[in-house]
């Protein structure tokens, strides 16, 4: 059947090795399924069998070396015992020679010594002191020898660890003795050299001692300076010196022990010492930040007290290269002192001075008094001259090192800048502010020109990588130059009033007279187009492409980190950001955005720079970037719902204390960790909430109309609708024990904001939702009428009028903006003197009723109406700042001042507030005499309180701890104006703004806010004030009753006759229609459009004799059917000037 089939057709045999019994051979072998579990029994008994006996030969084993060992200890044990019964009775006998007892005690010694043992430090100290009379006569002989005298310095070392300084201080001596005797007897600084490390452990331990005779005190500085004086072993120096630096400078001991470090200045190479200190710091990193102070205030102490000091870029490099290390503690140390709830110091408030040992914070704040950073910039003045990259590598250190101080040093962030301000550089043009001059050298550099050039090639010049470690060393240098300049013209710009700026954009060609030094730091518009163009372009890459930044950058933060990233590292793929080395992401995107923002505020208050120059919508596709922002948006929340209440509020930690800073630390480091994230999937949000103005305005109130309307759907379970939501709770039933059926109102004329904030303050973030008033008249009927949401605009606009002119929660300023009034609570307290429990529930109550009052307001800007009320500028900075937390937190480089939120108080908005404080605050900037001298005035300021009924009294509150003791004088007076304006703007009113943007917050998202600038927020509060568009009006009125308009699509007669007359009449009397109408006399933003409810016309009959007549809830004018145009003007403008007030049609 097969033809090609060669092999053979019989089955093969099966042969059983296995040792299985099987009658058929052709059945299943034992490797096969049926006989696998007998054979694998039999493996796995014989495994078993000999892990047993394996386990019986290593306890065997194990008892074998138990029985050794502790035959061994028995056997050393007796003998250490006999040695010492040995060396006892030696000592025990007649008097003998030292010389040859210590020779026949010593090898003793040597054998049975153990540093533990109380009574053999005492034998030892019985040897040492034979030894010590004799010369070391012992070591001479030929069974010891020299060389073994390292053997001695190491017990003797063993026994100083050991030893207790309470009650072995004679013995202390007596070994310290010993060594500086081995010292001089043997130069095998080989052996030395090996315990140099335990050397200066010993000797830093023993510095601690407070208790020590000074004869023991001297003769620890001598043996701590002599491994140093070794004049020719460079090995045994280079090894000296390391363990100085690594084991004693790391010590507290050093700066106890009284003249250690004048000696050890005396003595020591501080150029060798400082560049060992930069060798070691990678092994330093890995020891306790407390460790790492010491050796900084030692190393400090040690250059203040060298009479010819080690070069001055030295030092700084030095310390460069520690401060990363510890910076977390340090400015934990040097915080600022946080006022109380008050917002004002008190003499007994902690400033975290007692985070760090006196002598430590003694050497650290003598880094940043006026002589040191004199030193500073005059080391750097040394360097202007040269042109060598050397030279220019000093002063990018130099300014590191002046951003590292203010970032470590945030109590004295503010002296610090105004050291900067106050000091010149000699150049050879002659000497020039040091703003001036770094603005100078920032133009020169290729990251200035490169980024300020073009908008699309900033991303890439940020991600390319330097060539090689000249090119990076450049990189480095070029940043930390443009890095100093921002920070010291932010501070120039807050202490800049407009006078000053403008005078420096275009000069008068016949301007004379002396320029003051602000005047001597500003910029000419040119300068100032290219610099924010600069600003506008890196902020807005380092926000929109913080993803791309971040990528595997030594940016990247951790959210446990306590320590500062950006160490210069290397980042590892192409695609991330090399940082100028000791400054993080933060630090540097906050110092572009302050800069670029205070310069957009100035600009947005009074335009200098080209319209639309703020703009950068070529970056977006406008047509889809609502829906992106929005999506964008929908993302973030989700994203923060998961996270919320991971971290505590600052505000509700009211202790301060080392711990207490560290954890908040970390919790700033997380939140900065989130923030990161956010930014990166959410980048255009990031860009409208830092740079808003990168979009047009219309754009913006779209996108905040439609972040509300998002909102509401998510509240209200996709009702967006408030008339859905209403028929929602009526179908459901909702009584009043439900929390929706708490939104319901009864009010009283008259005491409108009495009952509301009675009736609807539990309501909290709840006030978002539709609310049912009934108004009752002043005779307690309730007022006919159906609240479709006409009656509730007709309550806030109620609220807000009585609120803001009937009670004393705000004030105006000279031009009637409203601003929170700021004595109110000193009123309430000075009032209630002797009745603390009364008084603080009093303070309470008002600050209820400011939150409340932020409430109401949020509830007119989420639901659209508009009010008829004008806030002052820098109140509306506040909302606009709110959310402004540069990187999460309090970054000190960045916020060049204290501030509530993000707002920079400054001399321009005291102008707004106090006319007569601002050009008093002028005068002295401008004074030519001796300030100190002839004003006499100090850092305090002195606040009136004014009660009805008494005279005016005062109180002085410091506006810095101890300002009572620090005068004003000729250089420190910008700081005392900044401060001032900071109390005034900021601190005064700091309870009420607070619980207002509180209230305000919980309607209105603080991040939605951000969005606009104070011109801005005005326009969403209150209307467009530009002329009104009697056209748009046109196209967007409804018409009821005989007006409505038919199938031919024509106007009625009196219609066209009511427009022709708005055609005709002035602007300000469009407006008093309109505020007739509607209650306000501003269009919307974005056209009578979006006016809700829609402006409505209805007939009232054809009584030409008849008034018309408004229902400002429901924004409806009923117009009898004038056929005049002269009467329907006439009757209008009567009725419009008499007023009328809320009736139900």
């Amino acid at each position: 059947m097969f033809p090609t089939f060669t092999g053979s057709s019989r089955k093969g045999r099966n042969v059983n090795l296995s040792g299985q019994r099987t009658s058929n051979p052709f059945t299943s072998t034992s490797w096969g399924a049926g006989s696998a579990t007998g054979a694998s029994k039999t493996v796995a008994h014989a495994q078993a069998e000999r892990q047993q006996r394996q386990q019986e030969r290593d306890r065997l084993r194990a008892a074998q070396r138990i029985q050794r060992t502790w035959r061994g200890h028995r056997v050393r044990r007796t003998l250490r015992d006999e040695q010492r019964q040995a060396i006892d009775r030696l000592y025990e006998a007649q008097p003998v020679d030292a010389g040859q007892r210590s020779a026949q005690a010593l090898p003793l010694v040597f054998a049975a010594f153990q540093a533990f043992n109380v009574q053999d430090r005492h034998r030892l100290a019985l040897v040492t002191e034979d030894l010590l009379q004799t010369d070391f006569s012992a070591f001479s002989l030929v069974f010891l020898g020299w060389d073994k005298l390292g053997k001695l310095r190491r017990i003797l070392l063993a026994a100083l660890t050991r030893c207790d300084l309470g009650n072995e201080q004679t013995q202390v001596a007596l070994f310290l003795r010993a060594l500086d005797a081995i010292r001089t007897k043997t130069s095998d600084f080989e052996t030395f050299g090996q315990v140099l490390g335990e050397w200066y452990k010993v000797l830093g331990r023993l510095c601690q001692e407070t208790g020590l005779p000074s004869s023991v005190q001297e003769l620890i500085c001598s043996l701590v300076v002599a491994p140093l004086d070794v004049p020719h072993d460079l090995d045994f120096k280079h090894t000296a010196y390391q363990n100085l630096v690594v084991s004693f400078l790391t010590q507290p001991g050093p700066a106890r022990c009284s003249d250690l470090i004048t000696r050890l200045a005396a003595n020591i190479d501080l150029d060798r010492l400082s560049n060992y200190i930069i060798d070691l710091s990678h092994k330093l990193s890995k020891h306790d930040p407390n460790a790492v102070l010491w050796l900084i205030a030692h190393y400090i102490a040690i250059n203040g007290a060298k009479e010819q000091r080690s070069s001055r870029l030295l030092f700084i490099k030095t310390l460069e290269s520690l401060f990363p290390l510890c910076s977390a503690q340090i400015r934990a140390g040097f915080a600022v002192a946080r006022p109380k709830d008050t917002g004002y110091f008190a003499e007994a408030e902690q400033d975290g001075s007692d985070v760090l040992h006196p002598f430590v914070r003694q050497q650290l704040q003598s880094l940043v008094d006026k002589g040191a950073i004199q030193d500073l910039l005059s080391a750097f003045t040394a360097t202007t001259g040269e042109t060598s990259t050397s030279a220019d590598d000093d002063a990018s250190y130099l300014a590191g090192f002046i951003l590292t101080l203010i970032n470590c040093f945030p109590a004295f962030s503010e002296d610090i800048r105004m050291f900067l301000y106050v000091a010149d550089i000699s150049t050879a043009q002659g000497r020039i502010p040091t703003a001036k001059y770094f603005w100078s050298a920032t133009q020169k550099t290729s990251v200035f020109s490169e980024i300020a050039s073009s908008q699309d090639s900033t991303l890439d010049f940020l991600r390319r990588k330097p060539s090689s470690p000249a090119a990076e060393a450049v990189w480095h240098r070029e940043w930390k130059t443009v890095l100093l300049f921002l920070e010291s013209y932010i501070f120039v710009l807050r202490l800049m009033d407009d006078d000053d700026f403008f005078s420096t954009l275009n000069p008068h060609p016949n301007f004379g007279g002396p320029s003051s030094r602000l005047r001597l730091a500003g910029m000419s518009l040119s300068e100032l187009k290219r610099l924010t163009q600069f600003l506008k372009h890196l902020s807005f890459t380092m926000y929109y492409n913080a993803k791309e930044l971040l990528t595997n950058s030594p940016w990247a933060e951790t959210p446990n980190s306590n320590r500062p990233r950006g160490d210069g590292g290397q980042a590892s793929k192409n695609d991330s950001f090399l940082p100028p080395a000791g400054v993080d992401f933060t630090t540097l995107r906050d110092l572009a955005t302050t800069a670029m923002k205070m310069l957009y505020e100035r600009d947005s208050r009074r335009p200098f720079l080209p319209e639309g120059h703020w703009l950068m919508t070529s970056k977006f596709d406008m047509e889809g970037f609502l829906a992106a922002v929005v999506l964008e948006e929908q993302r973030q929340h989700e994203l923060s719902n998961t996270e919320d209440g991971a971290d505590s509020s600052e505000d509700d930690q009211q202790e301060w204390s080392h711990y207490a800073h560290l954890e908040r630390l970390r919790q700033k480091n997380r939140k900065a960790a989130r923030n990161h994230l956010l930014s990166a999937i959410t980048p255009k949000l990031e860009i409208l909430r830092n740079m808003p103005f990168a979009i047009p305005f219309e754009t913006r109130v779209q996108i905040f109309r439609q972040f509300i309307q998002l909102d509401k759907q998510r509240r209200r379970g996709g009702d967006g609708d408030p008339d859905m939501w209403r028929a929602h709770m009526l179908r459901n039933g909702f009584g009043a024990q439900h929390p929706l059926g708490k939104h319901t109102a009864r009010i009283r004329r008259g005491r409108v904001f009495e009952d509301a904030m009675k009736q609807l303050w539990e309501l909290g973030e709840g006030l978002k939702e539709p609310i049912q008033v009934t108004f009752e008249d002043e005779f307690g009927m309730q007022e006919a009428g159906i609240d479709g949401g006409g009656v509730t605009k007709e309550f806030l606009d109620s609220v807000t009028t009585e609120a803001f002119t009937h009670t004393e929660l705000f004030v105006t300023n000279s031009k009637n903006a409203y601003y929170p009034n700021p004595t109110l609570i000193d009123r309430i307290r000075n009032m209630r003197v002797g009745e603390p429990e009364e008084t603080q529930r009093a303070v309470e109550q008002v600050l209820k009723m400011y939150e409340f009052l932020g409430r109401i307001i949020g509830k007119c800007m989420y639901e659209g109406i508009l009010i008829d009320i004008v806030f002052a500028g820098f109140f509306l900075l506040k909302w606009a700042t709110a959310n402004d937390t540069p990187g999460g937190g309090s970054n000190p480089l960045a916020s060049s001042s204290s501030t509530t939120a993000g707002y920079r108080a400054n001399i321009n908005d005291l102008r707004e507030l106090d006319e007569e404080l601002y050009q008093g605050m002028l005068s002295l900037k401008n004074y030519t005499g001796d300030v100190q001298t002839d004003l006499a005035l100090d850092f305090t300021i002195t606040d009136p309180i004014n009660s009805p009924g008494e005279p005016t009294r005062t109180i002085i509150r410091p506006l810095i701890p101890h300002g009572d003791s620090t005068p004003v004088t000729n250089e420190n007076r910008p700081l005392y104006i900044s401060y001032v304006a900071r109390h005034r703007l900021v601190r005064q009113p700091y309870p009420q703004t607070r619980a207002f943007l509180r209230g305000l917050g919980s309607v209105i998202d603080p991040s939605w806010l951000s969005m606009f600038n104070q011109l801005e927020l005005q326009r969403l509060v209150g209307g467009d004030s530009s002329e009104i568009d009697v056209e748009d009006l046109r196209r967007n009125t409804h018409y009821n009753g005989v007006y409505q308009i038919g199938l031919d699509g024509e106007e009625h007669p009196t219609i066209q006759i009511f427009w022709e007359v708005m055609h005709e009449l002035k602007d300000e009397e469009r407006r008093e229609v309109l505020k007739y109408v509607t209650s306000t006399p501003r269009a919307p933003l974005l056209g009578f459009g979006q006016l809700r409810p829609y402006f409505t016309i209805r007939d009232a009959g054809q009584d030409e004799d008849r008034l018309p007549s408004a229902s400002t809830c429901v924004n409806l004018l009923k117009l009898p059917q004038y056929r005049s145009k002269g009467r329907l003007k006439e009757k209008l403008l009567y009725a419009v000037k008499s007023g009328a007030g809320f009736n139900l049609s």
